[in-house]
């Protein structure tokens, strides 16, 4: 189907593997350049923005409460082009790979900045890798992280939105269901390393630039560890660890960060279901190790799951997803009494046409809230979005 190709070549981009749009050969080396580009249409009616929350991105962004905004602007995928250049020497396969991932819309807030100079960018891959079928693969620089790639590389907003488009492109992208579901993987140095195949099974696992939480001394890596399970055209099953343990600065407490999350995609001929479940302590509940401490640097618990369904007629797939994240408190958040992130859920409508084998035009409605807990009683915060546009692959 076209569709499958067009995802196919979603993931290839976001891992850093070339589509073989642009090829040639430069002595010994495959040379290749691919991207993609894409834009939507956002409407947003923020009902009510709801609290300004320890844990919480604001729901509506920089939408006040019974405000709309109106945005055009990239989606969950920013622009992107990949340079790869491969070859073989010596019996190893040896690659390197550099992107240049754009955004449409400027950092700014205010009345004068949508889309007046973009400055928005970002090089989310850098990296090289050596190895081959008997060693495996090492990769060492900048890409996709291990934890948490698997839930948005099947989020069937990869090709669209999902949520966040009342930020007015200032993260670069939209969320699809980050933070309202699963944990963004989010792309950062890393010294991988992955086995070779073991039947349909591929075991991943590395050491990363450590996140600098709690004021603690980045004085360890962080290390991830990621297991998939291809059942072929029937699907892919995955399972995924994240820990990061740093001394605490000037006599504060030891900052530890733990995840773990597991899920899959089944395919019924027309019908695919998906499923994600993350949990953790000091994990937070959308950026790796954000609102995941109180003010004593204790770890919160959190956790969170998306459920998907998609469904093919033809060239168009019709979807819906569903998505929880949930944020626990601790003695000391209970005894500050400050208001906190409960839970944010976040449902997506979806319909995506591929008009050819390269272009898609999609549409999507959704709807976000957002619960608090602990201070003064607050109303949820609540959105609603429509947005429409299309994605390019070459």
């Amino acid at each position: 189907m076209i569709s499958k190709k067009l995802v196919a070549a979603s993931i290839l981009a976001a891992m850093g593997t070339s589509a073989h749009a642009i090829g040639f050969k430069a002595g010994d080396w495959e040379m290749d350049i691919s991207g993609s580009v894409n834009a939507y249409y956002n409407t947003t009616s923020c009902d009510n923005a709801g609290a300004a929350a320890d844990g919480a991105l604001p729901l509506c962004g920089f939408t006040g409460t019974g405000q709309d905004r109106t945005t055009i602007q990239n989606g969950l995928l920013p622009g992107f082009i990949i340079f790869s250049a491969s070859t073989k020497q010596a019996g190893y396969d040896l690659k390197a790979v550099i992107s240049i991932d754009p955004g449409t819309t400027n950092t700014g807030s205010s009345a004068f900045s949508g889309g007046v100079g973009q400055t928005v960018g970002d090089q989310r891959r850098v990296f090289l890798q050596f190895g081959n079928e008997t060693m495996g693969t090492i990769k060492a620089g900048r890409d996709i992280g291990l934890f948490g790639q698997n839930a948005i590389l099947n989020d069937m907003s990869l090709l669209a939105v999902g949520g966040g488009s009342g930020y007015n492109g200032a993260l670069n992208t939209t969320l699809g269901g980050i933070g309202s579901g699963y944990i963004y993987t989010e792309f950062q140095p890393q010294i991988t390393y992955t086995a070779p195949a073991i039947g349909n099974l591929s075991l991943s696992g590395g050491v990363f630039q450590p996140k600098e939480i709690g004021g603690a001394e980045s004085d360890s890596p962080g290390m991830q560890a990621m297991a998939s399970y291809s059942l072929g055209d029937s699907g892919k099953l995955w399972a995924a660890l994240i820990n990061q343990s740093q001394s605490g600065a000037a006599g504060a407490p030891d900052a530890d960060l733990t995840g773990f999350e597991a899920g899959g995609t089944l395919n019924f001929g027309a019908l695919s279901l998906t499923g994600n479940y993350f949990t953790g302590e000091g994990l937070g509940t959308t950026l790796i190790g954000f609102g995941g401490r109180d003010v004593n640097n204790a770890e919160r618990d959190s956790d969170g799951y998306l459920l998907q369904a998609t469904y093919k007629v033809g060239n168009t797939k019709f979807g819906i997803n569903y998505g929880s994240s949930t944020l626990d408190a601790t003695a000391a958040d209970r005894a500050a009494n400050g208001i906190m992130l409960d839970e944010t859920n976040q449902t997506v409508l979806g319909v995506y046409h591929n008009l050819t084998p390269s272009l898609t035009i999609a549409g999507e409605y959704i709807s976000n809230e957002q619960t608090y807990q602990l201070g003064a009683p607050s109303a949820k915060g609540e959105s609603n979005t429509i947005a429409v546009g299309a994605i390019l692959f070459f």
